[in-house]
């Protein structure tokens, strides 16, 4: 799993984690600490840190192959920037159309996990 991947996957389903898992997992992310530095900040040993770090992501993973909430954001998001791409190059802009542009940028940032 890569480090984008790996970071959207913990934004949308960290709070499904145990307290330990999001610890962990928010100093790899959110402080790009390396194992042995959460080995040593949480006194255990580099592999337990690895594979509780692995285990997490795995279950990541799962919620979202059963939910698949990320996956429908990125396709939204995509559309979006197709939408607005097409909008763009049109002659005269209609207001109704960049109306429900700006709303559908409103709801996929208001999208929270």
């Amino acid at each position: 799993m890569d480090y984008i991947q790996r970071s959207l996957l913990f934004d949308c389903y960290g709070a499904l984690l145990t307290e330990r898992q999001r610890d962990l997992l928010s100093q790899s992310i959110d402080e790009d600490c390396s194992l042995s530095e959460i080995a040593e900040r949480e006194g255990i040993s580099r592999q337990g840190v690895r594979d509780s770090l692995r285990k997490a992501e795995v279950q990541l993973q799962e919620y979202e192959n059963a939910l698949g909430m990320v996956e429908k954001r990125l396709k939204l998001e995509k559309c979006l920037r197709v939408l607005m791409q097409d909008v763009e190059h049109l002659d005269e802009k209609d207001p109704r159309v960049m109306k429900l542009i700006e709303d559908i940028r409103v709801m996929i940032d208001a999208l929270e996990y």
